[in-house]
């Protein structure tokens, strides 16, 4: 071995793959070792296989033939410099999900002179490539076997899949991004009287749960226990990231959807961006405002359709079927994900409150639309997740225990009302989180032709890191706020 790379490194013979093939195989490894649940769908793997792999090695093959005749110093800047140019530009994609056109400039022309002093010399470099790229295959096939090839669905056969409905009005489920509940939004962190958009809401036939939560974090979390009624408890054993297969479920055949569908109803989806459908995951429902061609391959979620054009267009266009709509609206958000130099808790509840004025007029407009084509129709207006807002970034909520109630509240506190003919409010009454609203509705919708199995309305958190990482409970199923960590 040590005889062929010394002979490597001293022939004047220059090999295509080293620089068509290495900077790209690197980069994949990378991103899919980091960021698997964002693109381990077949078109992504292939966009990219095709875009950082075989265009390359063609463009490489092509150019050993045009400089076939030129001297060996012409050589050595153009392999030299190609394989910096091509590892900077396959990393800028991988690392920051875009081009970095500045910084690419720059490099490429760093990377010509340097080349043209220290070409000869490029093949060190493409044996530290060839190092990391060994190293990057290692770490994503120990990734893969031990997240992924071991991997057990948590989800267990839904008790209500077989529900018959007894009444099937149309169903509107509008779910405002971070939106927070009221006990959150009067607390000392948040400091906002809400009263005007609840006051309207109610004038408008809506009822609140104010004390309503989600039992999970994130939008990802929050929504597989939502539409699967059941706890994944991050599925912990697979967690990195984000919850693996979170998008599949979410979008695709998942217990809620089906229940609708098996009681004859026809199932609509309005996104505003395409955050739920990243890694294009496959679609159960009938209908979504978001084309195929409208995905990216590498992650960007914001696409910002006209969800609320798109919901009217749904409205008017659809059949005389019973319908189910979901409304995903990424508003008001919640603060920032990650830390920065000028991220402040107080910058951070500001902007905050700012979106959630702006949206609450949005909202409004919508239920109204919708009521004055369906008057019949049930609107559900629930929020996937609290705010964060007392936080300095989401991510610190992750980073260390607190018994704070304000934080809990922060996390978990979301708004639901719903719009609802008055026998449902004793359903309404026993949703506490996520987990129980479907299961609620589909034994309103079944006429209590069933019986409900207790159902675990606690909120869960994991911390990450440090001495004391695992999954909290922060609150119990009764919604007492509690500091506990599971076994």
């Amino acid at each position: 071995m040590k005889d062929k790379i010394i002979s490597y490194l001293n022939n004047n013979k220059h090999y295509w793959w080293t620089v068509g093939l290495l900077p790209g195989m690197y980069a994949i490894t990378y991103l899919y070792t980091n960021n698997y649940t964002l693109v381990n769908s077949w078109t992504q793997l292939l966009y990219l296989v095709l875009s950082m792999i075989i265009a390359p090695s063609a463009l490489m093959i092509l150019m050993s033939f045009v400089l076939k005749n030129k001297s060996d110093r012409i050589k050595n800047v153009f392999y030299s410099s190609s394989l910096i140019i091509l590892t900077a530009i396959s990393l800028s994609l991988v690392i920051y999900l875009g081009w970095r056109w500045k910084a690419l400039i720059l490099v490429a022309i760093i990377a010509i002179i340097v080349s043209w002093f220290l070409g000869k010399h490029y093949k060190k470099g493409v044996l530290i490539l060839f190092l990391m790229c060994l190293l990057g295959i290692l770490q994503l096939s120990f990734y893969l076997f031990t997240s992924i090839y071991t991997y057990e669905n948590w989800i267990k056969e839904s008790p209500f899949v077989n529900i018959e409905f007894q009444i099937k009005p149309n169903i509107y489920y509008i779910q405002p991004d971070g939106y927070a509940n009221k006990p959150s939004l009067t607390n000392d962190n948040y400091h906002f009287d809400n009263s005007r958009f609840y006051s309207d809401m109610i004038s408008k036939g809506f009822n609140f749960n104010h004390q309503y939560r989600s039992n999970y974090p994130s939008t990802l979390t929050s929504n597989a226990t939502l539409f699967t009624g059941q706890h994944h408890f991050y599925d912990s054993e697979n967690f990195n990231n984000e919850l693996f297969n979170a998008r599949q479920i979410i979008m695709g055949k998942n217990p809620v959807l089906e229940t609708f569908k098996e009681n004859g109803y026809r199932t609509t989806a309005i996104l505003q961006h395409r955050y739920l459908l990243l890694n294009h995951p496959d679609i159960y429902y009938d209908r979504i405002n978001i084309n195929e061609n409208e995905l990216s391959i590498l992650p960007d979620y914001q696409l910002d359709k006209d969800y609320f054009n798109d919901l009217k267009l749904a409205i008017s266009t659809a059949d005389n079927k019973p319908q189910f709509y979901f409304i995903e609206i990424l508003e008001p958000g919640h603060i920032t994900g990650l830390k920065a130099k000028n991220t402040s808790a107080i910058k951070e509840r500001n902007q905050y409150i700012d979106n959630l004025k702006n949206i609450n007029t949005t909202l409004q407009d919508i239920v109204d639309y919708i009521t004055s084509q369906d008057p019949e129709g049930i609107i559900i207006m629930a929020a996937d997740h609290g705010g964060f807002v007392g936080y300095n970034y989401t991510g610190e909520s992750y980073s260390y225990l607190t018994d704070d109630i304000a934080l809990h509240q922060a996390i978990f506190g979301a708004l639901l009302t719903i719009k609802a003919p008055a026998e449902f409010q004793s359903h309404q009454k026993k949703i506490k989180s996520s987990i129980s609203l479907f299961p609620n509705l589909f034994n309103y919708l079944s006429q209590d032709s069933i019986s409900q199995n207790k159902l675990d309305n606690g909120s869960y958190q994991l911390i990450k890191s440090g001495t004391q990482s695992g999954i909290y409970r922060y609150y119990d199923e009764n919604g007492i706020p509690v500091t506990e960590k599971l076994q």
